[in-house]
């Protein structure tokens, strides 16, 4: 999946029209930063005190809405900075680790098909979605291209984990969609290493 084909495409109208009513009521980026933080805190606390999946579904996707509110009211404010940038992704990155050991502390007892320990499968989770930004910040760093491949990008992981505990709120099987995410996740950790090694690759060898 290339960038042109992300959700992000999907829920931008409505992604621009938030950002535009709180940029009214006086949110700034870096407040909008901090808010999508405290959601991404309110999911972690309704899934480890409150068990509750269905909360914990919401405010993951309040999370990922708020992901792209800041640089929004940025670009409407002709606020944009680098400062800003770095504040947003390192702000992406603590939110994620939030949701993340939210997860290893609720479920750190489950086991799939008694054998699979869900620690491990939310561990190597958290590691691949951290790495999926890694390759492409680094990529983007050393070369001009398109980075943005592979099918989990964040807005498609947050999307794909409030499916995941919206359905399993219902239906349950929320081990069996953790562990669909993690292989997701470590498909396209791999899928983006190969493709950027090889864009670099061909970069170098044309020069």
């Amino acid at each position: 999946m290339s960038s042109k084909l992300r959700l992000r495409k999907v829920f931008k109208p409505l992604v621009i029209f938030l950002a535009k009513f709180l940029s009214k009521m006086g949110v700034s980026p870096n407040l909008a930063t901090s808010l999508m933080l405290f959601f991404a805190f309110l999911s972690n606390i309704t899934l480890t005190v409150f068990n509750n999946f269905l909360l914990c579904a919401i405010f993951i996707f309040i999370t990922g809405i708020f992901d792209g509110i800041d640089g929004a009211i940025a670009r409407l404010r002709n606020k944009e900075s680098l400062l800003g940038g770095f504040l947003d992704s390192f702000m992406d990155r603590v939110s994620e680790f939030i949701i993340f050991f939210g997860f290893l502390m609720r479920f750190n007892s489950n086991r799939l098909w008694i054998i699979i320990d869900m620690r491990i499968v939310i561990i190597i989770s958290f590691l691949s979605s951290i790495m999926i930004s890694y390759t492409r910040a680094r990529g983007e760093s050393l070369v001009k291209g398109d980075f943005d491949v592979g099918l989990m990008a964040r807005s498609e992981r947050l999307f794909f984990l409030f499916l995941s505990f919206l359905l399993a709120s219902f239906f349950g099987f929320i081990n069996e969609f953790l562990f669909i995410f993690m292989l997701l996740v470590l498909f396209t950790v791999f899928y983006r290493y190969f493709k950027i090694h090889k864009l670099i690759y061909l970069t170098e060898k044309n020069t």
